[in-house]
C-alpha cells in the first residue's frame, strides 16, 4: 500500500465515523397493569385496535403493526382503520362497539397522545471523501485572476439539516366486549425519538406499535 493510499484510507475511516455519530437512536418502552381483577382465565383471543392520532398515516401504520403483530400469535388482531374507514375524530363509543360487534372482537384497545414535547435542532454536517483526481478552480475575490487546483482526492461537506427530537407517551385501554366494554387492562408507551428531513412518521408509529404488543404479551393479554 502507497503512502498515499494509507492517507486517504485514514480519511475515508474518519469521515465514516463523522456520518455514523450522526445516525439518530430511537427508544422506546412500556409498561402495563390489569385495572380490575380478570374475568377470563385465558388471553383475549379478539382485538379491534383503534387509534386516536392526528396524523391519518400514523394510525394506519400503528394499527396495522399492532393487528399484525397480534395475529402472529394465537390471537386476532384487527384494524379500525380498515375495517370501518373513519377518521380518528369521527370515531365515537357507538361506532367502535358497532365495529367490535360486527367483526366479533371480544374486546377493543384504543390508544391515545397523553404527552408529547419536542425541539428542533440542526443535525450534525456530513462530510464525504471522493477518491480520483478531482480539478478545482479557484477565482481571487477581486476577479483578476483565476487558478486550477488538481488533487487526488476531495471532500465534500454538507451542512446539517432541521432535526426534530421528541417525546411522546402513548396510552393503551383495552375493554372486555364480554362486561359491557368495561376498562379491563392499560399500557403507557413511552418513545423517544428523532425525525430528519428524509424521515417518516411511519418509523415512529411502528416503533411504538411493536413496543405496545411485546408488552401485552408479556401481560398475558394476548398470546
Amino acid at each position: 500500500m502507497t503512502k498515499r493510499h494509507r492517507i486517504v484510507g485514514a480519511l475515508c475511516a474518519c469521515m465514516l465515523g463523522l456520518v455514523a455519530t450522526s445516525c439518530a437512536t430511537n427508544t422506546y418502552n412500556s409498561t402495563g397493569e390489569w385495572q380490575q381483577p380478570r374475568t377470563r382465565d385465558v388471553p383475549f383471543q379478539t382485538v379491534l385496535v383503534v387509534t386516536i392520532v392526528p396524523d391519518t398515516n400514523a394510525r394506519r401504520t400503528f394499527e396495522q403493526t399492532v393487528a399484525r403483530e397480534i395475529s402472529d400469535g394465537s390471537a386476532r388482531g384487527i384494524a379500525a382503520y380498515t375495517s370501518g374507514g373513519q377518521k380518528a375524530p369521527d370515531l365515537t363509543r357507538d361506532t367502535v362497539i358497532a365495529m367490535a360487534e360486527s367483526s366479533g372482537a371480544d374486546s377493543v384497545l384504543v390508544t391515545v397522545i397523553r404527552d408529547q414535547a419536542s425541539q428542533v435542532d440542526i443535525g450534525q454536517e456530513e462530510a464525504y471523501v471522493h477518491l480520483g483526481p478531482t480539478t478545482k478552480v479557484v477565482q481571487s475575490k477581486d476577479s483578476s485572476f483565476t487558478r486550477a487546483l488538481t488533487t487526488n482526492y476531495a471532500i465534500e461537506v454538507v451542512p446539517g439539516s432541521p432535526v426534530i427530537k421528541a417525546d411522546a407517551v402513548l396510552e393503551s385501554s383495552l375493554y372486555e366486549a364480554a362486561t359491557g366494554y368495561k376498562l379491563v387492562y392499560r399500557a403507557t408507551t413511552q418513545g423517544q425519538f428523532e425525525l430528519a428531513a428524509d424521515d417518516f412518521i411511519e418509523g415512529i408509529a411502528n416503533g411504538f406499535a411493536l413496543t405496545l404488543v411485546k408488552r401485552l404479551r408479556s401481560d398475558q393479554v394476548v398470546r
